[in-house]
């Protein structure tokens, strides 16, 4: 059993809701699908407000000649930006009548606008937040970075207490939110998701991207010019 993997989020499930290793009320397999339910809550959250940690990325296909696009695997992401290839350009979604946009999004793939199609040397290309899958002994979870996976099992615990009638959810919950959010009484306390947020300060740099553009001169109070 290694720190994080699908044994260990077992094993503090079972510490947390004070179950023994055998046990007849609840199976792992039982247990694991309430680590599941934890981990796709918690992606869905980290989608919303920290993409960065679980960005993966890959070349969208097509069966219709270039009409649409499907993203791999044919997930429907939590999150995503497609470029025309792994170098190539942003493409713009859009409503479909927009003649300036480039797609519109219909989940698990996109479709050209106004009834277009329209070919790719190696693309698109997406870099996307999967939807995370269910848990097992040998289906290890997915969430980044892997100390978040804490906040999967207490998720998967209060769920427990609440459809079992075993106990009161709430010091659960509270401890879950504690750690997610930051905790109140601790001025400073961020909790996983704002310290996530403060990993690097130039996250924002993302919105100034521009060919030729990319190496800056800081030449006043709020201007920067191109090297």
């Amino acid at each position: 059993m290694a720190t994080w993997d699908s044994a260990s989020l077992l094993a503090k499930f079972k510490l947390l809701a004070a179950r023994p290793s055998t046990d007849a009320a609840i199976t792992d397999a039982q247990i694991y699908l309430l680590l599941g339910e934890g981990q796709f809550y918690w992606a869905k959250q980290m989608a919303i407000h920290c993409p960065e940690q679980n960005m993966t990325s890959g070349t969208m296909s097509t069966s219709d000649s270039g009409a649409t696009y499907t993203f791999p695997s044919s997930v429907t992401p939590l999150r995503y930006i497609i470029y025309t290839s792994a170098t190539g350009d942003f493409m713009r979604p859009g409503s479909y009548d927009d003649p300036s946009a480039d797609f519109v999004d219909e989940g698990s793939k996109i479709r050209m606008t106004r009834g277009a199609t329209r070919t790719f040397s190696s693309g698109p290309f997406a870099r996307y937040v999967a939807p995370t899958g269910d848990l097992d002994g040998s289906t290890a979870p997915t969430l980044l970075p892997t100390d978040a996976r804490l906040l999967c099992v207490y998720h998967a615990v209060a769920e427990y207490m609440r459809q079992g009638g075993y106990g009161d959810p709430e010091p659960f919950e509270r401890k879950e939110f504690t750690l997610a959010w930051g905790d109140p009484r601790s001025p400073g306390d961020l909790g996983i998701i704002g310290a996530l947020k403060c990993q690097s300060p130039f996250h924002g740099m993302a919105a100034f991207a521009h060919p030729g553009l990319s190496t800056f001169q800081y030449i006043g109070q709020s201007s920067y010019q191109a090297l």
